[in-house]
């Protein structure tokens, strides 16, 4: 069986890793994607396997948010194992000639430990959403415990954004994504049935039988018997080139900017991070650790999102000021004297829904895995048994079914609830970014005018009986999302 990935980004190459330790002699496993890998959301993410710090007040009461929240919890407690598993096929392969690992971890590369702060410089949903990730932990007996903010090592904010509560999930993890990437390729690159392909997929062909072969921007052509459509962000733009005449939702650009700063003096030795806010995942800072074992003064700060229909190959100049103002205010005022190291731009798979889009088509022979938002890493161990479960025409998880590529958009919230939420966000935004109320009735007047806006919104696209997902206001506003 000849199966072509499309991608290589981390949900393409766990599930090659899941191709690769089931092949027979006969099996091809072909990956298609640049070596440079631009936009893509693997390498700019802080990578927490985080299940629990994204939590938020109301997120867990509809039950596809539930479903949802239960796989990630899933994938979160398979991570020990997929990592043993690489490790071990990294020492399978760290003698074959030129293609070696050296200079990759041959032990364990996930470090564990996640504080989320509750600090004072956005609003009151930063309480709301730190109360709500409280009450799931305990919910479903996720070990944790309450700290002092003083006692977080490293965490040294301005006194006025000083946090005045802080808990430590202990089993939160985080790894550096250049690290893992680096070691599934050196992993599959050693593999006698794995090859990969230089090029970026221009479009699919399709027969009566189904897909046939993946041009190239070049104009090659790689054929196949199955085909994992894993592109991230681009998928939506892969697919209308190709004409394939099945109904797959939008994938947006869930542009996101993440900043790479060397602190000797200030090293980290656990993320920190706030709740939710502000339409999106709130400021966190993580240790960049080069390889096990081996103190690091790297620090990755992030992350801004911003949702668009097409891509951005550089980060917004505010997106980077906010970040490195955020990082010295919020989590240690010393960052001032850090040095820049990096500033990396990753294309987040955002659907219009917001939901991950996983499974297979009715092109018999055709798969999608996108969708996946912050959560790739989190997912991949889970996603990739998936997909090759699903490769090998085996039974999966049923859950999965509510994330059908050919769904219908999820529409989990009602109108009123969707606007209340998108009223607190925008508000919360705007507090992150310098909003200081003069002492009159402007709050609530700035809320009315948000709500009033959101209503008109609503009613312009027919979303009577429905919420506008908070990540999704503008591409509706602007006609790029569909009702």
């Amino acid at each position: 069986m000849d199966t072509v990935i499309l991608g290589n980004g981390i949900v393409a190459l766990a599930t090659a890793f899941g191709l690769a330790g089931r092949s027979q002699a006969k099996d091809r496993i072909t990956i298609v994607g640049k070596k440079d890998r631009v936009g893509s959301a693997t390498l700019a993410a802080a990578a927490m396997l985080n299940s629990f710090t994204e939590i938020e007040s109301g997120s867990l009461d509809a039950p596809v948010d539930l479903c949802r929240f239960e796989l990630g919890r899933l994938a979160a407690g398979m991570w020990p194992k997929f990592e043993r598993e690489l490790i071990e096929a990294s020492k399978a392969c760290s003698s074959k000639g030129p293609k070696t690992n050296a200079g990759l971890p041959a032990g364990p590369f996930v470090e564990a430990g996640t504080y989320v702060i509750n600090n004072t410089a956005a609003d009151d949903l930063d309480d709301e959403n730190y109360d709500a990730i409280v009450k799931a932990l305990e919910r479903f007996g996720e070990p944790f415990q309450h700290v002092s903010p003083r006692d977080i090592p490293n965490y040294m904010p301005e006194q006025r954004h000083r946090a005045t509560r802080a808990l430590l999930i202990a089993n939160e993890g985080y790894l550096n994504p250049r690290v893992l990437i680096g070691l599934l390729d050196s992993i599959l690159c050693n593999h006698p049935q794995v090859r990969f392909v230089e090029g970026n997929a221009e479009r699919l062909t399709k027969t009566n039988s189904g897909i046939s072969g993946v041009v190239l921007e070049n104009g090659e052509v790689v054929a196949g018997d199955q085909f994992v459509l894993a592109t991230g962000a681009t998928v939506s733009d892969l697919l209308g080139k190709s004409g394939l005449g099945i109904d797959v939702q939008r994938v947006f650009y869930g542009v996101g900017v993440s900043v790479e700063i060397q602190s000797p003096e200030f090293p980290h030795t656990k993320c920190i991070r706030t709740p939710n806010r502000g339409l999106a995942c709130g400021v966190y800072s993580a240790p960049y650790l080069a390889s096990p074992g081996i103190p690091s003064d790297h620090i990755l700060l992030g992350a801004s999102n911003f949702i668009s229909p097409t891509p951005h190959f550089f980060g917004r100049i505010t997106s980077i000021e906010s970040l490195l103002k955020a990082g010295i205010e919020q989590i240690n005022s010393n960052f001032y004297r850090a040095d820049l190291i990096r500033v990396n731009v990753g294309w987040r798979p955002t659907s219009q829904d917001t939901y991950p889009l996983i499974g297979k088509t009715s092109i018999a022979n055709l798969v999608i895995a996108s969708g996946t938002k912050r959560d790739g890493i989190l997912m991949a161990p889970l996603l990739s048994k998936t997909i090759v479960a699903l490769l090998h025409g085996e039974p999966v998880d049923k859950r999965f079914a509510s994330f059908a590529p050919e769904r219908k958009p999820i529409r989990s919230l009602t109108r009123a609830k969707a606007i209340e939420k998108s009223v607190r966000h925008l508000m919360s935004a705007s507090y992150q970014h310098g909003f200081t109320p003069p002492k009159s009735r402007m709050v609530e007047q700035v809320r009315q005018m948000h709500r009033d806006t959101l209503e008109r919104l609503h009613d312009q696209v027919g979303a009577h009986d429905w919420g506008i997902p908070s990540e999704m206001l503008d591409m509706y506003r602007h006609g790029h999302a569909v009702p």
